[in-house]
């Protein structure tokens, strides 16, 4: 039963996605299953990175503390996502961020050693991994050029056009809450909410929550000074966005 999981969340791992179905037996077979209580952490910053994880239930918040003792969320992971599997191939190999448990979670952790070992084993494997990196660097550099927008308002637009692009429908479901998301774009969450509100008042956007549904894409536009995008969903590539979550990169996912 652990092996038919662990099999199923390799096959449907980004990083994973194109690698040889016959490799994933071995990383399975060094798996070991856990549990963590609310709040309990499956690791600190900077702490020696000597697993990767899949999630099989629960939650799983990433964050970065901070000077002012509040911890920056960067995103919530949830049963099927994979947590720092990219992470295993830095050297020295440390978690460049904090993870605890937001519910009761059950995952599996696989030790670093075994990635690697199947990465040595299988230029196959080590490309599609040189890939999925290599993706993950052009995302980030994409979102440094997000966060730069010196206008929260074009940031936050910007950012909900992109989530159009890879979900392929004007009825968007943000990745994490609004609260998180914010923060995300260096947007206080009353500024980010003022700017929603004011969007909805316009007509150029509906919906509540995560669930948002594009109204008028051209009116959006106008109303914070952006060009019109250029719509293509059959050539979008995945490195010209920024990833279902803003800190993709950061995962360790």
């Amino acid at each position: 039963m652990q092996q038919a999981l662990l099999y199923k969340a390799f096959s449907a791992s980004p990083a994973f996605a194109k690698a040889d179905p016959a490799l994933f037996v071995e990383l399975a077979k060094g798996a070991s299953k856990m549990t963590l209580d609310t709040s309990q952490h499956l690791f600190h910053m900077g702490e020696t990175a000597r697993y990767f994880f899949w999630v099989e239930s629960g939650a799983i918040i990433l964050y970065r503390p901070t000077y002012n003792g509040e911890g920056k969320v960067f995103r919530t992971l949830h049963a099927g996502d994979m947590i720092a599997e990219t992470i295993m191939f830095a050297n020295p190999c440390h978690y460049p961020l904090s993870a605890y448990a937001e519910q009761p979670a059950t995952l599996y952790r696989i030790a670093r050693e075994h990635l690697l070992q199947t990465a040595s084993r299988s230029s196959e494997f080590a490309m599609c991994l040189l890939e999925m990196l290599s993706t993950r660097v052009a995302q980030a550099v994409n979102r440094i050029d997000l966060l730069t927008i010196g206008n929260s308002a074009q940031r936050l637009v910007t950012y909900l056009l992109d989530i159009y692009m890879q979900q392929g429908s004007a009825w968007l479901t943000l990745p994490s809450s609004q609260n998180v998301l914010a923060r995300q774009l260096n947007i206080t969450p009353e500024t980010f909410s003022r700017h929603l509100s004011s969007f909805k008042r316009a007509g150029y956007i509906g919906g509540r929550n995560r669930t948002l549904v594009l109204l008028d894409i051209d009116g959006l536009c106008k109303e914070v000074d952006l060009p019109l995008p250029d719509i293509d969903f059959h050539s979008k590539r995945p490195s010209a966005n920024l990833g279902e979550s803003l800190f993709d990169c950061c995962n360790l996912h």
